[in-house]
């Protein structure tokens, strides 16, 4: 079992299509993963929350993500370069394998 926290600054804000592909993507695994800001954390599988999330975050905000599980190392290579992804067509890509 691994356990992996990270903070970081989002490159930009989220619109609606970035959150459903970051839900999707984490979905994908068995591991726990929760995102969140200011010791509040929500589940990064669950749709309203991650909708709810992204709407208190600005440019450069502060984010915790946390996975836990058997298959944390691999959700965590996935996610995090989703999230700190400028490129559309990168994010496309890393959403559309697996």
């Amino acid at each position: 079992m691994m356990k992996i926290e990270w903070t970081f600054a989002m490159n930009k804000p989220w619109t609606i299509d970035r959150v459903l592909e970051f839900v999707t993507i984490a979905n994908r695994y068995t591991c726990n993963i929760y995102v969140g800001k200011k010791g509040k954390m929500l589940n990064a599988k669950g749709l309203l929350g991650i909708v709810s999330l992204s709407l208190s975050l600005g440019d450069q905000s502060a984010v915790v993500l946390q996975l836990d599980g058997t298959d944390a190392q691999e959700a965590f290579d996935q996610v995090s370069v989703y999230l700190q992804s400028t490129d559309r067509n990168l994010r496309k890509l890393i959403s559309q394998s697996s």
